[in-house]
């Protein structure tokens, strides 16, 4: 009896530092990944502050921007879904605060749309239509990303948290608004 109980033990200890070097090791790629995104959104607010001298080719990369932004995400949704639950407030306020400290550069580029928008439009409707579709592509990616953030977040940070993802969702509708009118 005394060796099923310490086999017993051992097996929960193992299990226990498995799940403890899984959550460590799923946070070190979420935060990677979102040091990455933070670096994108810095390139693409530069890229829309240098539009429309950089014509076409500014666009394209402003595009390849979202692109390279999408995946990012979509890969910290994922990571973040592979947290066990309920996931650290510690843990949650790294992928807040992270996200937070680019939230300025999301806000530029997307304003910046938003005021150049007939610049964009100017080079025609095939561009147009490809930022259209890339702030729905953004919409719904971000949306996505809030809705796991916010499923996470402690009740206390909620509202703080809702007003940052709810202050860059208005900036995008109106860059959506702004290519469309």
């Amino acid at each position: 009896m005394k060796f099923s109980l310490a086999v017993v033990a051992s097996c929960i200890a193992v299990a226990s530092a498995a799940a403890v070097s899984t959550t460590e090791a799923t946070m070190r790629l979420i935060m990677k990944d979102l040091s990455t995104i933070g670096g994108q959104f810095t390139k693409i607010a530069s890229d829309v502050s240098k539009f429309p001298q950089t014509g076409a080719k500014g666009a394209s990369d402003i595009h390849a921007d979202e692109a390279a932004i999408h995946t990012l995400f979509i890969d910290v949704n994922n990571n973040l879904g592979l947290l066990p639950t309920p996931v650290s407030a510690e843990n949650i306020k790294k992928v807040i605060d992270t996200y937070n400290s680019f939230t300025p550069n999301i806000l530029d580029y997307l304003n910046g749309i938003t005021a150049k928008a007939s610049d964009f439009k100017a080079l025609g409707p095939a561009e147009t239509t490809t930022m259209s579709t890339d702030l729905l592509s953004s919409a719904a990616v971000c949306r996505a990303f809030a809705g796991t953030v916010l499923s996470m977040t402690p009740p206390v940070m909620t509202d703080a948290v809702n007003t940052m993802f709810n202050e860059v969702d208005a900036a995008r509708e109106s860059a959506s608004a702004a290519l469309s009118a």
